[in-house]
């Protein structure tokens, strides 16, 4: 087996729980910094991608150079039919590739938030072992259509949209790969946001500390899931 592809977008937002499963299921992974100028994976080499979060908007990738090289990258990803998962950012930008759009949602979502479902993602292989509803970390502000031919599968209160699949590439707005290590430096890098939200650090941090032991299996779930498509 090829390894997998992960493809760090910015200096904070890493992996969590995504390396911790493929350690334990002994798969083998690389890793990419796109936000460092780092050339991306060459596909022939890797088996699938999985694509990361970062704070820019996918609407600007023509203003900066790597969100240009991640866009042409996520497009051949496509044509070549290579299994992807994009999370928060990596899902909005595979749906752009998809040629959806992509746009500021209502309101930004930080901090956990109870998930639900739709019909069709509670029959949907991405969700076998799922209850219908869950509750995971949310850390966006924009928000995509969901891409033609692809399937809704997921939606919260505040937003519509929280994750597709089109065969095997799929779009994850929530971070079930979150961990609490990861958050105070979240917190941190983005304490505008925050506030701009009237939320506080310890507000955030108190939130994803009582699920984390719940999230941790649910993404390892999702994984074993989506290696299995």
């Amino acid at each position: 087996m090829k390894p997998v592809a992960i493809i760090q977008n910015c200096e904070v937002e890493a992996a969590g729980s995504i390396k911790d499963y493929f350690n334990k299921r002994k798969i083998s992974f690389t890793e990419t910094h796109s936000y460092r100028g780092e050339k991306l994976p060459n596909l022939s080499e890797v088996d699938a991608v999985i694509s990361l979060g970062c704070p820019l908007s996918v609407t600007t990738y023509k203003e900066h150079q790597f969100l240009a090289n991640l866009f042409d990258h996520t497009k051949l990803i496509i044509e070549e039919g290579k299994p992807f998962l994009g999370v928060c950012f990596g899902a909005q930008m595979l749906a752009l590739a998809l040629g959806a759009k992509v746009y500021p949602n209502k309101k930004k979502e930080i901090g956990v938030c109870e998930l639900r479902l739709t019909g069709s993602g509670q029959k949907d292989p991405l969700f076998m072992g799922f209850k219908p509803t869950l509750e995971v970390f949310q850390w966006h502000g924009d928000t995509f259509d969901i891409p033609p031919g692809a399937t809704n599968l997921a939606e919260s209160t505040d937003c519509k949209n929280q994750a597709f699949r089109k065969g095997k590439l799929v779009g994850l707005q929530f971070h079930l790969e979150a961990e609490m290590a990861q958050v105070p430096i979240w917190c941190d890098t983005y304490a505008d946001e925050l506030a701009g939200e009237g939320k506080d650090k310890q507000e955030v941090l108190n939130s994803i500390k009582s699920k984390e032991e719940q999230m941790r299996p649910l993404s390892f779930r999702l994984l074993d899931n989506f290696f299995a498509l």
